[in-house]
């Protein structure tokens, strides 16, 4: 996420001063401007936190400025100053919530001609040109839909979403709500952790009525060129989705889970969060994906594992001597 100017590592600190340990906090810091960045697409210029959930590999390969870090969390780069916080996530909250107000989107385009809007619909976005937005759709500010896109009847396109060029967006969709992300603290309660990156979708993409795709916290949910989503599919925040994937009905990938091309999900079909699914991966309905799957698999069950071994398991369980003779009414 862009900030104006960039921000100074002493504001960051002073923006999560409670969550930082007093030890570290003598540490000296860079003299330069960040931005602030997931782990894994952190540079020498960015900022980011790493939690005791983040991946051995992420941490390993860490190219950042600053590293914010919980307390025990190793297999960080010794040349990348640390400063120790009791809890990333919070971190991350409190530095974006102190910034929000210098957070930047350049507009990639104005308003065109050829707009087709129903006197219904509120468009407070920008629309490139030839644009049909059906009655009670609505378009947030700061959000910008390409040329030729149709945007079906009660569809929701929240603030700071980015829809790419001839795309459908059918009816009860809703693109950039909230994503699902909670903090807790000792007290039990929660607190909403902020989704300020709104969304992008790529050109050419079909996403089904009641299909919801939530925003990002650092950077936008992605859904890649030429995707296919049905109807009642669910991506979470943070979630980056190859292009010219499929994905049935009632199907869904959990929080910054992060998908190549070509990807094809049956119905009812799920991926736990913070996985890597490789190129060209085909997911049986109604499997439940918990480990990273390499390029040019194809996988079903639960837990998903290669299709040939889930069919032997089938024959033997249908064979042995407990598998029902009749099914269970």
């Amino acid at each position: 996420m862009q900030f104006r100017g960039g921000f100074a590592p002493s504001e960051a600190l002073a923006a999560c001063a409670s969550l930082v340990k007093a030890a570290s906090a003598t540490q000296k810091l860079p003299d330069r401007l960040f931005a602030l960045d997931e782990p894994d697409s952190s540079g020498p210029e960015s900022l980011t936190a790493v939690g005791k959930n983040t991946r051995l590999e992420t941490r390993k390969n860490l190219r950042a400025g600053l590293i914010l870090a919980e307390e025990g969390v190793s297999e960080l780069p010794e040349s990348v100053p640390v400063l120790r916080v009791t809890n990333a996530r919070q971190a991350i909250r409190a530095i974006i919530l102190a910034l929000a107000e210098r957070i930047e989107r350049p507009a990639p385009f104005v308003s065109g001609v050829g707009n087709s809007i129903h006197p219904s619909a509120i468009v407070e976005g920008v629309l490139e040109g030839d644009v049909t937005v059906g009655a009670g759709a609505y378009v947030g500010a700061g959000s910008f839909v390409g040329r030729g896109t149709h945007i079906e009847p009660n569809a929701t396109i929240q603030e700071h979403c980015r829809i790419g060029r001839h795309c459908v967006i059918q009816s009860g969709a809703v693109i950039g709500c909230t994503g699902f992300g909670f903090l807790d603290d000792l007290g039990g309660a929660s607190e909403t952790m902020p989704h300020l990156a709104g969304v992008e979708i790529g050109d050419a993409c079909f996403i089904g009525a009641n299909t919801v795709v939530a925003a990002g916290v650092l950077h936008p949910t992605e859904v890649g060129n030429g995707c296919k989503l049905d109807s009642h599919v669910q991506i979470a925040h943070n979630v980056r989705l190859g292009k010219n994937c499929l994905m049935a009905s009632q199907s869904g990938i959990a929080g910054s889970t992060v998908v190549g091309d070509y990807f094809r999900m049956g119905g009812a079909a799920s991926v736990a969060g913070h996985l890597r699914i490789g190129n060209n991966v085909s997911l049986a309905a109604k499997s439940g994906v918990t480990k990273d799957i390499p390029d040019g698999s194809v996988v079903a069950g639960f837990p998903a594992q290669p299709i040939r071994e889930w069919r032997k398991r089938q024959v033997f369980l249908r064979n042995s001597d407990s598998y029902p003779e009749k099914e269970v009414s």
